[in-house]
């Protein structure tokens, strides 16, 4: 009995993986060089909103830019500033949190031990080694927050340059390829993409922190404004953003407070995913990237991965972009299938 075949050629089938593997390879160990410049090439996208808008109104290009750089360095540093005074006042408790935090981990611990018989033998010095590991983490995270500013000058300089140029940048691909139409397209529809997904979640995160905030202060949940940031900015992250952000809510609640904030925490946090996903979401963003569940959630693993932080936000609006790139190149139909969500 013969096998039916498939006919692929085992050439391009390898060249396929070898190419896929060094564009890998490149992102990972380009990291210093690739992601500053598609973080201002997105930045440059949004900015460019504004900076049509006020040239309407008969400004100068140069001066459209510098209003428009200097309206996100406002709220950059309004943002950073908001943070830091925030985390200011929690690291002068952090010895006090620490300590209620051992306490209830003790607790937590013993309690295991009565009721449920395990044999957690040392449980006092490994919650010590626990809340050790958890400053560890959060030292961490800061100093690849850290990292990011450190790079952020960079960035600045190619956000400036990307709207100054935005003209000859444009030009050169349709110099590159012959069909005009086709690349004029492409990129109209990939800028839309970035701006319709970032502006749509920027509307969602203000939304999320007026109702984490509202609802923590209501519940006298203690450091509301911190937590209610906190879990806001990480819902930009799919999916995994608002178990983080949330989870460390919760947990901060509970091992400074107790049991009833952090309930009240759950409550609101779920109230308010409920209505970001099944009525803000669909609203605000809409279909504007419409990508495969799983490739999503395969995404935002892999540039975490990568990039940590910084590619788990960007993730999904360069996954969307590349759809459109093999939406609109001859043979990669069916690679623009598999990214897309089926009806």
């Amino acid at each position: 009995m013969n096998t039916p075949k498939i006919n692929v050629s085992a050439t391009h089938f390898i060249k396929a993986l070898l190419i896929t593997g060094c564009i890998l390879t490149l992102i990972y160990f380009g990291q210093s060089l690739i992601m500053p410049l598609l973080v201002a090439a997105i930045i440059a996208i949004l900015l460019d909103i504004s900076v049509k808008k006020l040239s309407t109104f008969g400004l100068p290009k140069w001066l459209s830019i510098t209003v428009s750089v200097l309206l996100m360095l406002i709220v950059f540093f309004l943002l950073f500033w908001l943070i830091s005074s925030q985390i200011n006042n929690m690291a002068d408790d952090w010895p006090v949190i620490k300590e209620k935090a051992t306490e209830k981990l003790n607790t937590l611990s013993q309690w295991a031990n009565n009721t449920l018989r395990w044999d957690y033998k040392d449980y006092i010095e490994n919650n010590k080694k626990l809340v050790q590991k958890a400053e560890v983490f959060a030292s961490s995270f800061l100093s690849s927050l850290m990292n990011l500013l450190s790079q952020s000058f960079i960035v600045f300089i190619y956000i400036i340059l990307f709207l100054i140029q935005k003209k000859q940048f444009l030009n050169f691909f349709r110099k590159l390829f012959s069909n005009n139409e086709a690349i004029d397209s492409l990129l109209m529809n990939a800028a839309k993409i970035v701006k319709g997904y970032f502006l749509g979640k920027g509307k969602i995160m203000l939304f999320l922190f007026g109702i984490y905030y509202l609802g923590f202060t209501i519940g006298s949940v203690p450091y509301a404004l911190f937590l209610a940031l906190f879990a806001a900015l990480f819902s930009i992250i799919p999916y995994l953003g608002n178990f983080i952000g949330g989870g460390v809510a919760v947990i901060l609640s509970f091992l400074y407070a107790g049991q009833t904030p952090a309930l009240i925490v759950i409550g609101v946090v779920s109230a308010a995913q409920l209505i970001e996903n099944y009525l803000l979401t669909p609203w605000i963003i809409g279909d504007e990237i419409n990508l495969n569940p799983f490739i999503t959630i395969f995404g935002v693993i892999l540039f975490s991965a990568l990039w940590g932080i910084v590619g788990a936000v960007i993730s999904l609006p360069l996954i969307g972009v590349l759809k459109v790139i093999f939406d609109h190149t001859k043979g990669m139909e069916a690679y623009a299938y598999i990214l897309n969500k089926e009806d």
